[in-house]
This record gives structure tokens, sequence and C-alpha cells, in this order.
């Protein structure tokens, strides 16, 4: 009866008249294989309309429970969660909708145009749309079919999930700041779930310039590493106003923008960045009362802003109330942890954020108009609301990266000065992270006039790079994103600079040094589309490579004494191709061997040799020998046999119990295509993808246009029965490509299913 008035409800609502001001959409809707789709508009509100469709039709459950998320309804619906999880999310996202931030950028200067706006509005048009022709209970995902969390949407619907999504600093911890002697909930004192780097998020990017192609034009890879699962999923997406913008590539989930894509001209990529986004306050508390701070002399209360929602429970609805405290800094946070912020009677801890606000869309609209990384990167500048790395590549073959966003405008000098107790100078020192004494104006965010917010740097002051070789980056910092123009001279809290890069990161480099030579087995020399492809496919080892000789020398001698039992093992390894293929046998054993802390180096990381240093196993370091006996320990425990083939260990479930098979590796073992597993079962293996290689995307440019071709890991769609679920896991499985169809006419011409969308 619920699912029925639930239905009924949203058919009421969407048969109401439009009124006379809501525009009129038109888009076309064409699917090519894969499920891919490709919109054709005649403006910005249709190719929204034909975006919110498609999107729905492959995601709708994913959509509708982001909204619940975004606007506090998970506890009411859901109950309070695992450790009070719903009610953390609900109390702080209704803390974000009661401080009228999001209205009053929606009424200010920083709004978003016309353009993002009318794109918004017909995106949440389009998903409408698909409810009211499809119904509640008729939805083909039993994730949301006849859910009473299903609603009708509008435009700041939209909006609120943008910026919630960008305000995610410490949530947590946020929620359970209170002063001492105040009530708890279960589950809130919790460690900050926002590391320096996301966990499940990173990425690999090459922009291959001039110097090192085959046809002296730019090509581009763009492989992200993201989670396979939740609301960071990319989705296939293609954008056509003909005469006026073609655009194809990707997009996050529940977003009508492509983030990582390529116009006739110009090609880029994101990758994670090392920078810190956010940065912290101590705050010296009043000895008379411990929620009132110290700023220049004086006592100075915090806000208070008391939030309550309602969580399901076995009684009925109760109510649930917190109250949030806020500072001039930001609000207070305490956190456990890795960032460890108590809220004691002398100190507290307040968080800044620099988020780009609703930026992001017309930065991205700006960018599809790109003919040049030099014009791709002055829309950088112009808007800073890039949340990444910016790697990118022109026709012309320059390439460019930059780390041009909203980034806290503290110098190394003002973080010094301003950097008060122990426990921040370690958070400084180790991370990167700026704590700053909140009891004087003197250390707060220094601003400057040219750049487009106060608080953060100028984009004149972030390290960028134009190359006609090549620029690159593996999540390291800006420092080694080409070797012979290493950036340096750049504040701490952008990243570091002459450090050991990770192995993945000196992967990358070394590849690019191996092709432009053509001494890797691939064709020829430099790069072109398939080279690129094939170089990401190439499942490459770097930890591998620089250690199994070694290490099988040790595991002999060893198993010839005191560990009979690796004598199998040594077999393995020893006869391992060093990569992560399908049928690699003995990767499996390594990959253990790495996770238990095996690969030591001799040889110390030297700054003038930073692609080739650290190097040379340890092997006289017990560590190694310990890390080795363990892996084989565990795995004859899970009764996985020494010679199995890595496509049996590391697979993605799909419906019906199908167990798709998965190249690829983590990536702090050297691994390029990374792909992080989870679920380790006895004679299974690993039994899940957490996150890795996600949207991969590669590109060349030629005197005829763009070629381009992409592969989703994880497929289109989240629907279980969707036949897009799991085709493009079974493509990347089979190392296949697809291509992206730049044109109207390729796009016509391979058509699997076309409709044509009018309404309002």
């Amino acid at each position: 009866m619920a699912r029925m008035m639930a239905a009924g409800l949203l058919a009421a609502l969407l048969a109401l008249p439009a009124a006379a001001a809501e525009p009129e959409y038109r888009a076309e809707v064409i699917r090519t294989a894969y499920g891919a789709p490709h919109i054709i508009a005649r403006d910005y509100g249709g190719l929204g309309y034909g975006g919110g469709y498609s999107s729905a039709e492959d995601n709708f459950c994913d959509f509708a429970e982001r909204q619940m998320t975004v606007n506090a309804q998970r506890s009411r619906y859901l109950g309070p969660g695992e450790k009070n999880a719903n009610v953390i999310s609900d109390l702080y996202h209704q803390h974000l909708i009661q401080t009228g931030d999001l209205d009053a950028i929606m009424a200010g200067p920083g709004k978003p145009s016309p353009k993002a706006r009318a794109l918004a509005r017909g995106f949440i048009a389009g998903v409408n749309r698909y409810v009211r022709d499809v119904g509640v209970a008729n939805l083909p995902d039993a994730r949301c079919r006849g859910a009473a969390w299903v609603r009708t949407y509008d435009e700041m619907d939209y909006w609120r999930s943008v910026i919630a999504t960008q305000q995610p600093t410490l949530m947590a911890g946020v929620v359970a700041a209170a002063p001492p002697g105040a009530p708890d909930l279960p589950g809130l004192l919790a460690p900050a779930e926002r590391s320096p780097v996301p966990e499940g998020q990173g990425s690999n990017a090459y922009a291959l310039g001039r110097e090192v192609t085959k046809s002296g034009r730019g090509v581009l890879l763009g492989n992200p590493h993201y989670p396979w699962d939740g609301i960071n999923r990319f989705t296939r997406m293609h954008m056509i106003l003909p005469g006026k913008l073609n655009i194809v590539g990707a997009g996050l989930q529940n977003s009508p923008t492509i983030g990582i894509g390529h116009n006739r001209w110009v090609a880029w990529t994101h990758t994670v960045s090392t920078a810190r986004r956010f940065g912290l306050f101590e705050l010296t508390l009043d000895p008379k009362d411990p929620t009132a701070y110290i700023f220049e002399g004086r006592s100075v209360p915090m806000t208070r802003t008391v939030v309550t929602v309602q969580v399901k429970t076995k009684a009925g609805l109760t109510p649930v109330s917190r109250t949030f405290y806020g500072t001039r800094f930001g609000q207070v946070v305490e956190n456990e942890g890795p960032l460890p912020t108590p809220w004691t009677a002398e100190r507290a801890y307040a968080v800044r954020d620099a988020g780009p606000g609703l930026r992001a869309t017309d930065q991205y609209l700006e960018m599809y108009q790109a003919r040049s990384v030099r014009q791709l990167a002055a829309s950088l500048a112009k808007f800073q609301a890039a949340g990444f790395n910016t790697t990118a590549v022109d026709a012309s073959g320059e390439a460019y990266y930059g780390d041009v966003g909203a980034l806290p405008y503290v110098t190394d000098a003002k973080a010094e000065a301003c950097t008060v107790s122990e426990m921040a100078k370690i958070l400084w020192r180790t991370q990167r992270l700026p704590v700053l004494d909140g009891s004087r104006a003197a250390c707060e965010w220094e601003s400057d006039p040219r750049a487009v917010t106060p608080g953060i740097f100028p984009p004149q002051s972030l390290p960028q790079l134009f190359r006609s070789d090549y620029t690159s980056n593996s999540n390291d910092s800006y420092w080694l994103t080409n070797p012979k123009a290493p950036l340096t001279g750049y504040p701490r809290i952008l990243g570091d600079e002459a450090t050991a890069r990770s192995l993945r990161t000196r992967l990358g480099l070394k590849q690019i040094e191996d092709r432009v030579a053509g001494r890797d087995g691939l064709d020829g020399a430099k790069f072109d589309l398939a080279s690129v492809e094939g170089v990401l496919f190439a499942d490459r080892n770097l930890g591998a490579e620089m250690t199994r000789d070694p290490l099988v020398g040790l595991c002999r001698k060893a198993a010839a004494g005191p560990h009979p039992d690796l004598a199998d093992a040594c077999r393995a390894l020893e006869a391992w191709d060093l990569r992560v293929n399908l049928d690699s046998r003995g990767a499996h054993i390594f990959r253990l061997f790495a996770e238990k802390g095996g690969l030591v180096f001799k040889v110390p990381f030297d700054p003038t040799d930073p692609v080739n240093t650290p190097n040379t196993l340890d092997v006289d370091n017990p560590r190694v020998l310990a890390a080795l006996v363990d892996a084989v320990k565990q795995l004859r425990g899970l009764g996985i046999p020494m010679d199995a083939a890595l496509g049996q260990l590391q697979t993605e479930p799909r419906a019906g119990g199908e167990r798709i098979p998965i190249h690829g590796g983590p990536g702090p073992e050297g691994v390029f295509n990374v792909i992080t597993p989870v679920d380790l079962k006895p004679g299974l293996g690993w039994t899940k993808i957490r996150h890795g290689s996600s949207w991969i995307m590669a590109v060349e440019f030629t005197d005829k246009g763009p070629l381009s071709q992409g592969v989703l890991s994880y497929s289109q769609s989240t629907n279980p029965g969707s036949p897009h679920a799991a085709d493009q896991t079974r493509l990347y499985s089979q190392k296949g490509w697809d291509d992206l169809r730049f044109s109207e006419a390729a796009v016509r011409r391979d058509a699997v299913s076309r409709v044509v969308l009018r309404g309002r």
C-alpha cells in the first residue's frame, strides 16, 4: 500500500500543469554499443534534459539515494544505520541546509551562469521525466522500486548535491564536536574520513606532446582510479550542440557535466592532487567558558546551531538533535585517528575548507570551448574550481599540467610563524596540514586580489607547466611532472619536492622513456593511440621487475634451510612473467609479500636520480624474508595454490553469480594499471574490486580530427538487471576498447537505439 501511495503521489505531482515560465526541452538520445549515451540538442537545457533522462535510465537509484542523503533524509527512511552512520550524515547535511550557504551563493556574485542553470534545470527535468514515464512502482532496479524516498526533484536539489559533495571535510568530526562533558551519540567520535588523498581515489595521466608522438600531434591517456561503487562512479557521456559544441568523455554520476573528455582541439584528464584543500585553526579557549575562544585578546562566543533530524525506529519517528559550534574560521571539529583534534577545556579546533562554491559547472562549460591548452589553462585560472590536477594536450602537440584550484593561501613562513602546539607542528611536518593559531588575526589565510575569491592562492602562484614533449601525473606532487623540468619553489601545502616518488609514478615515467625509445616491445617508437593503450594494458609491475630475481634467490636459500615449505612459491615466482595479466602466475604471492612490508630497498632515494631510486632489495633485512614467509603461510591457509593464475583469483561479481576476471593490481607494489581488490576468501581469492582503473580514455589528434577510445571498467549501469551492468566489465577483462564516436555522423551510423524527448 505504501508503495502504491508513493507512486500515486509522484504521478499526481508530475501531472500538475507546467508553469508558463518553465522552458520547453527537446533532446535526441542515441545509444551506441555498451549503452553509451549521446545527447544531441539545440541548447544547454536540452542537453541537460537528455542527459538527465539517460542517466536515470542507467543509475536512477543512485541518484535518488544521493538526493535522500543531501536532503538529510537517510535516518527518516532507513533508520540510524550502523554506528549511527545515517544519523551522522543527516545531522551534517541538515546543518548545511540550515546555514543557508547554498541560498547565499545562488543569490550572490558567484552564482552559476544562465547556461549552467539551464543545464542543471534540464538535467533534473530529464530525471523527473524518466520517473514519470516508468512509474515509481515499476522502476527496474529493485533497490528503489516503490521506495517511499523516491520523489520529484528541482533545480535546488541538484545544486545542493554539488555543494554537499564539495564540503565533506571531516564530516563525522564536525558532527561529533562538543565541549567537554557534553553528551554524545554512539559512533560519532570517529577517525577523520577525509585524509589528504581520499581513500579509493587516485589516477594516472599522460599528456604526450609533439616531440614524443608519431604524428607530431597530441596524445592523451586519462586513467582515473576511483571507487567501483558509490557516488563517485563515472558514467559515459557525449554532448552535441550542432555547430556549437561537441564534447565526449565521462562525468561523475548524478551530474550533467563531462569531467574528463575531449573536444576537437583539446583533451584533458584529472588526477588527485597532493595539495591540501582545507586547513585547521587551533583555538585557545576562554578559561571561563569552553564554548568561547580568544581572538586578539578578547573572548568570542562560538555560534550555536541546533539541528534536528527524524530517525526511523521501532517506535516510529524519533527526533535526534545536535548542537553545531561555529567560529570565524569555520565549524569546530573533533576527531581521533590521523588528524587528532580533541576538544578540551583549553583547546579546540575549527576547520576551514577552500571549496570552489558552484563555479565548477561554468568552468567546464568554458573548458569545452577551448581550442588549445593555453585557453584551457586560462579557464582554470578564471574560475579556480578544479578540485584536482589537470593534465591536457592539444591538437598542435602542446602538453600542459596544472594544479590550479581553490587552495588555502598558507605560505611556509605563515605556517612556521603560526603553528603553536606540538600536535600542530607534527601535522604540518608529517602531513603538510596547516593548523594555525586561531588567537591572532595575523594567522588567518592570506588573500590576493588576483584570486577568484579571498583566502586562496592566485593562479599565478600555483604549479603549472607547458611542454612540447610531455607532462604526467600519478598522484605524487607536481615536482616530477616531467623529470627534465622539475617544478620547484612552491609552498609545502601544495606538495613535497625532491622526495621519493611512488613506484607507480616511477613506472609511469619509465614507460614514457621506454616507449619513446621503442624498447617496450610495442610497434615502433613514440606514441599513437594504439601504443598508449598498449602501455597501460601491458600491466607491468615495477616492484617485481626490480626485486623478483633477488627475492627468488632469497626464497631458494630459505627453502633449502629453515623454510622448506617455500619451495613451490619459489618456483612460481621464478616462472612469473612479472605482469598482472589474467594468466600471470605468481603475482598473488608478490602482492601479499609487498602488502606485508617486504619491499625494503638497500639503496636510498637520490634526488638527482628520482626515477631510479630507491632500489635493490635488501635481502639481508629480516623483514624481507618474514614478509615472504607470512605471505605463503596466508595463501596456504586459504587453500590458494602458489601457481594459480591471477584471473582465477581477482574477480568482480555480477548478477547470476558471474565472476568476471580482472587484470591489474595495487599501485603501491608498482602497478600502473591500478586495481585494488578486497574480500580475500578461501579457495577463491579476491572477490570484489574496491577501486582502481575506472573511466579509461585514450585520445590521439590527427589531421582529420580526434580519434578516441575508452572503456568504463565497471560498466554504465548500476542496475543489476541492466544489459549494461557488466558488458564493459567483460570488455575491460579482455583488454578491449570502445570507439567514442566523436562525430555526429559516427554516432548515427552506429546507433543501437534512438529516442526523441520533448517536455518541460
